[in-house]
């Protein structure tokens, strides 16, 4: 018997396609992209800050993400839960994420599940430069060149 807190089956793999989807290598080439756009736009970083947006920009960007993020939804979820209660939940993950802590940690996050999918550390361990390293006697006295 599932547990009663369990998506429904539909539900579930409607979010496995989903999730797969997102983390596919050409999304992850996506992201990468636009990640250095935004931090290196034309491939160079910006000499100046760029402009503060007013609050009507800030409040028009923030309509067309609720938007977009409405419009992912599956229509069974929009009827299950209502779009008062989609509406209110996408508002809530969208103002968590203008939180300067939040979106550190999540940052963080995201790279330890980055590096831990490229598993950095095996290609550290079999390097050569490492094991060569690791071999060699360690000197107690320090050198020092005189001019």
């Amino acid at each position: 018997m599932a547990h009663p807190l369990c998506c429904p089956p539909p539900l579930t793999r409607w979010l496995e396609v989903q999730v797969a989807n997102l983390t596919c290598p050409q999304h992850w080439v996506q992201y990468l992209r636009l990640l250095r756009e935004s931090i290196w736009p034309g491939g160079a970083l910006l000499k100046y800050p760029r402009s503060v947006r007013t609050k009507e920009q800030k409040m028009a960007a923030k309509k067309q993400a609720l938007q977009s993020l409405m419009s992912i939804l599956p229509d069974i979820v929009v009827e299950i839960l209502g779009v008062n209660k989609c509406q209110l939940s996408w508002s809530l993950v969208l103002e968590s994420v203008q939180q300067p802590l939040i979106n550190r940690h999540l940052i963080y996050c995201l790279w330890d599940i980055l590096l831990e999918f490229l598993d950095l550390s095996a290609s550290v361990k079999e390097s050569p430069i490492t094991t060569s390293a690791s071999a060699a006697p360690s000197n107690s006295r320090s050198t020092s060149v005189s001019p």
